[in-house]
């Protein structure tokens, strides 16, 4: 089953499954794709279309499930599906302690092109997958662009979004929260290349933390690739638990 926004547009390849009792499950797995993907095309669909596997955190020690990433990314591939990207869901939830309230750091609002002048910038040196792999193809402005309009359509109101900047006025990063459609979420946070690896993630996510937090929000979500490790330490310092663990898989 493929999922959309709305009725006439996929966007992605939501539920695809076969039978543990059926022989030759990669074949059928692969043909249930193959099929999918035909049938779409034929409605001018751009195919193929994304996957996200959900999984536990310790899917690896689970035989069961790993035999199962291992048949679904192989099928996956053989598609169209080759890039492969495991990423971390974080949740903090009402009643956790709250991060500190940043001190260091003043939040500001500003306009859109601010905005897109500190993505183009934080991109630079970014650990996430799909910044590196953005920036291999198209320039630091573009994925910017692109970037703005995404927090611009999802449900976060834009009057949340905030410049991060020393008391000094140094501009340190970006930090917007946002939604999705069932809850808060943290969004996008970056600190600049200059300022990495001061403490100034801490703020950031602070600061997105308690904005959701002091507006009632029960539950607030993120996610970061695996390979990220600071921000997965700034989402545990922060008092968000993992709870999920999903493997994308993409078209170049």
């Amino acid at each position: 089953m493929w999922w959309g926004r709305d009725a006439s547009v996929p966007t992605a390849l939501d539920v695809w499954d076969v039978d543990a009792q059926v022989p030759d499950r990669a074949k059928l797995a692969k043909a249930l794709l193959d099929a999918g993907h035909e049938a779409l095309a034929s409605r001018g669909v751009s195919v193929p279309l994304p996957h996200t596997l959900r999984l536990p955190n310790d899917w690896r020690d689970q035989a069961d499930v790993a035999v199962e990433v291992d048949l679904k990314t192989r099928c996956a591939a053989a598609a169209g599906l080759t890039l492969v990207n495991e990423r971390l869901q974080f949740q903090w939830d009402r009643g956790q302690p709250l991060p500190p309230q940043p001190t260091s750091v003043v939040f500001e609002s500003a306009d859109d092109d601010a905005f897109l002048r500190l993505f183009a910038a934080a991109a630079r040196g970014s650990l996430d997958v799909g910044t590196r792999r953005e920036l291999e193809s198209g320039s630091a402005e573009e994925l910017a662009r692109a970037e703005v309009d995404f927090y611009l359509a999802s449900p976060g109101d834009r009057s949340w979004w905030r410049t991060a900047a020393t008391t000094d006025g140094t501009l340190v990063g970006v930090a917007i929260p946002s939604a999705t459609p069932t809850n808060r979420n943290v969004g996008f946070l970056a600190v600049l290349p200059e300022h990495r690896g001061r403490g100034y993630v801490d703020a950031l996510l602070a600061f997105i933390t308690r904005f959701h937090a002091e507006e009632g929000a029960p539950r607030i979500t993120a996610t970061t690739d695996a390979v990220n490790a600071p921000m997965a330490a700034a989402f545990r310092r922060a008092g968000y638990r993992c709870t999920e663990t999903r493997v994308d898989l993409e078209a170049p």
